[in-house]
C-alpha cells in the first residue's frame, strides 16, 4: 500500500484546507467499498494539516527547484563545515537565502488563502523546512508535497555525525588535531547540542503560549463582534415591534372611525 498511500496523502494535501476532511472521508469510503478496509482505515486516520503545513506542501508544486536547492545547500554544509571554514560560511549563507525565500513563498500561498503569516507561523514554517531538509526521508516527503507533521529546527549538532576518516582535518590554524582533541571537541559539541535542544524546547513553549494568546484574543474579538451584532438585532427588533404596534393601533382607529 506504501506507494498508493503516499499518492493518496499527496493528493489530499494538495486540496484546499477547507476541502481536506470531505476529500479524505470520500477516499476512505471508496477504499472501504472496494474491500480495502485496512487502507481505508489508514486514510481515515490522516489528520487535517495545520494551515502552515498545508502551505509548505504546496511549495512542492510552486517551488520545486528551490526546495531542491535547500536540500542541496544542507548537504553542502555537511560536507564543508569540518573542512573549510570559509566554504562553510558561504554554504550557510546559501542555505539561509534558500530558506528565507521558501518561507516568503509559503507566506504568499497563505495570503492567497486569506491568512496572514504571523511571526510565529513563519518560525514554524522555517523550523519545519529546515528540519525536513536535514532528514532524507522527510526531505523526500516535503519535495513530494506529503509531509504529514511539523518539525523542530535542528541544531548544528546534526553535522556532528559526519564521518571522520584518518585523512579528515579539522580547521584549527591549519594543524591536524589528535584523537584526544577530537574527543574534547565531541564533548563540547554534545554539550552545545544539549543547550541547543533546551533552547529549542523553550522556544517551542514560548511559541505555543503566543499562539494560544493570539487565539484567545481572536476569540475575544469574535465574542465582542457577536455581542454587538446581537444588540443591533435587538434594536432592530424593538423598532420593528414599535412600528408594528403603531400600525396596528392606526388600523384599529381607522376601523372604529364612523363612515359617512
Amino acid at each position: 500500500m506504501a506507494g498508493g498511500f503516499d499518492r493518496t496523502v499527496q493528493e489530499l494535501y494538495a486540496l484546499p484546507p477547507q476541502d481536506f476532511t470531505r476529500g479524505r472521508n470520500a477516499r476512505a469510503a471508496a477504499l472501504k467499498a472496494a474491500g480495502r478496509g485496512a487502507d481505508a482505515q489508514a486514510v481515515r486516520q490522516l489528520r487535517k494539516p495545520p494551515i502552515t503545513l498545508w502551505a509548505m506542501n504546496q511549495l512542492a508544486r510552486a517551488e520545486p527547484e528551490r526546495l531542491a536547492a535547500l536540500v542541496a545547500s544542507v548537504d553542502e554544509l555537511r560536507r564543508t563545515q569540518l573542512r573549510d571554514r570559509n566554504a562553510a560560511g558561504e554554504a550557510l549563507q546559501r542555505q539561509r537565502a534558500e530558506l528565507d525565500a521558501l518561507v516568503s513563498g509559503a507566506g504568499e500561498i497563505l495570503a492567497r488563502q486569506g491568512h496572514r503569516a504571523t511571526p510565529a507561523m513563519q518560525r514554524r514554517i522555517s523550523d519545519t523546512l529546515l528540519g525536513a531538509a536535514v532528514d532524507r526521508r522527510r526531505a523526500d516527503e516535503l519535495r513530494a508535497g506529503r509531509l504529514t507533521q511539523e518539525l523542530s529546527a535542528p541544531g548544528f549538532e546534526v553535522f556532528a555525525g559526519a564521518p571522520r576518516g584518518p585523512g579528515l582535518r579539522l580547521v584549527r590554524g591549519g594543524k591536524r588535531e589528535g584523537a584526544g582533541r577530537r574527543t574534547s571537541e565531541e564533548r563540547r559539541a554534545a554539550r552545545q547540542a544539549e543547550r541547543d535542544q533546551r533552547a529549542r524546547e523553550a522556544e517551542t513553549q514560548r511559541r505555543h503560549a503566543a499562539e494560544l494568546t493570539e487565539a484567545a484574543d481572536r476569540a475575544q474579538r469574535e465574542v465582542r463582534e457577536l455581542e454587538a451584532n446581537i444588540e443591533e438585532s435587538r434594536r432592530r427588533l424593538r423598532d420593528a415591534q414599535r412600528a408594528a404596534g403603531k400600525a396596528s393601533t392606526a388600523a384599529r382607529r381607522s376601523e372604529r372611525r364612523p363612515r359617512r
